[in-house]
């Protein structure tokens, strides 16, 4: 089954919101290339400011990451998955 990319940038930009750092794509149960793919559209689209790039990947560390305005919006925006959202316990089966 594959992963829903708006609720896997959803999950990542409400754990930001939550100071749930750091965040790896083992957290979520998705691939290196699904969790880059979507820290680099959350940071190239402005949701999220401050991740740390090292030996070409994006990582969101204890310290750095922040979600913008825009980034706060889109939660809003996309309140109904937040309902359906219980965290990182229950994420591979949410991101289905």
């Amino acid at each position: 089954m594959s992963m829903n990319k708006d609720k896997l940038r959803f999950a990542i930009l409400k754990e930001i919101n939550e100071g749930n750092t750091p965040l790896t794509e083992e957290d979520f149960g998705v691939s290196e290339d699904e969790f880059d793919n979507a820290v680099n559209y959350l940071s190239r689209e402005d949701y999220i400011a401050g991740v740390f790039w090292a030996d070409n990947r994006p990582l969101l560390l204890k310290i750095g990451p922040v979600i913008t305005d825009k980034g706060e919006q889109y939660l809003k925006d996309n309140s109904m998955w937040g309902k359906a959202y219980k965290g990182l316990i229950e994420i591979r089966d949410w991101l289905k």
